[in-house]
């Protein structure tokens, strides 16, 4: 674990990550270690399609699990998940045919600093296979497009 240093306290932080319908126990793993290594430590899950949590994740996770495993939750319904948010950005690599300001992810920065720096926020991520479907991202105040390749726009957690 390069650069890990236990004697260190933690940072703990917020927005809340949540993660619906994740198809691939690895992948929440990786998002949690993503998460620790930033000092968030609010994730909520959406309906994973293998239990909660599991060795799979809980490996790849390489040792953040154990720091944020109390703070994560699980939900059956995304309104459930929701609850708190009060800005919720949901990401999406497709341009959507919503009535929703769409932002960069810097813009997203930007917005937050200047108009939401005291609110609960949540940013939204969707499936692997197929991301968030309209009715997810009607649910968002924003929609955060991420750029990524033209020819290839699958972003993986």
């Amino acid at each position: 674990m390069a650069g890990t240093n236990k004697k260190n306290k933690a940072l703990l932080s917020k927005p809340a990550i949540i993660l619906k319908d994740p198809q691939l126990p690895e992948n929440i793993g990786m998002t949690i270690r993503s998460l620790v290594n930033y000092g968030f430590y609010d994730l909520r899950i959406i309906n994973p399609k293998l239990s909660w949590p599991n060795n799979k994740s809980v490996s790849s996770s390489a040792g953040a699990f154990d720091i944020i495993k109390n703070s994560t939750k699980t939900y059956l319904k995304l309104d459930k998940a929701l609850h708190g948010v009060e800005v919720l950005f949901a990401t999406s690599v497709r341009v959507r045919d919503l009535e929703k300001i769409v932002l960069t992810p810097k813009e997203a920065i930007q917005i937050i600093k200047s108009q939401y720096k005291s609110c609960s926020i949540g940013f939204l991520f969707g499936p692997e296979k197929a991301g968030l479907n309209n009715n997810d991202l009607s649910e968002a105040n924003y929609i955060i497009k991420i750029p990524t390749n033209p020819s290839f726009g699958s972003l993986n957690l």
